[in-house]
């Protein structure tokens, strides 16, 4: 135990977003947002049905994604077979994970901006500048994926703006 009662569980190491079409979603995340792919591979069998509570037979594309500072994953996953079960994208105000969030720097934001927009992303507004109490300015927009998952790309505030801001100043 490390200054608290309980075992840690970690950092995250990867969240997975289901997609209906491997293609287009990879143009999304690796064209869009930069991301660069670690793994491609086709997951099926006993095991994975029983892991994930799936029906026998069931198969999926599964592609890791990951950003230049290694830090977590993405893993987009096309589930073969049943396409007419597809669920609609989860929003804000929904139970459940609803927004995949991604931290550029001031210099790569306006980049990242226009690569998505070069694949067609929709956009629901445009960069937004809020200040959070204890803790400074950021910047922030909404994006959908292909299949209408929430991505958030924020701007936060590097150490020395969070602790002038702290103090009262401005960098």
């Amino acid at each position: 135990m490390l200054g608290n009662r309980y075992a840690s569980a970690g950092e995250i190491h990867h969240l997975t977003v289901g997609v209906s079409d491997m293609a287009r979603s990879l143009r999304f995340y690796v064209d869009g947002l930069g991301l660069k792919k670690t793994l491609d591979t086709i997951v099926k069998g006993e095991s994975f049905e029983r892991l994930l509570r799936l029906p026998s037979g069931a198969t999926a594309r599964s592609v890791f994604l990951q950003g230049a500072m290694r830090v977590g994953q993405i893993e987009l996953v096309e589930w073969g077979g049943n396409a007419e079960n597809v669920i609609p994208a989860r929003r804000a105000g929904s139970p459940g994970y609803c927004v995949v969030s991604f931290s550029l720097t001031r210099e790569n934001f306006p980049t990242i901006m226009k690569q998505l927009a070069a694949v067609g992303s929709i956009f629901w507004n445009e960069p937004e500048t809020t200040v959070l109490e204890g803790y400074g300015e950021i910047e922030a927009c909404i994006v959908e994926d292909p299949d209408g998952n929430m991505v958030e790309l924020v701007r936060l505030p590097s150490d020395l703006e969070i602790e002038q801001f702290r103090k009262g100043s401005r960098v």
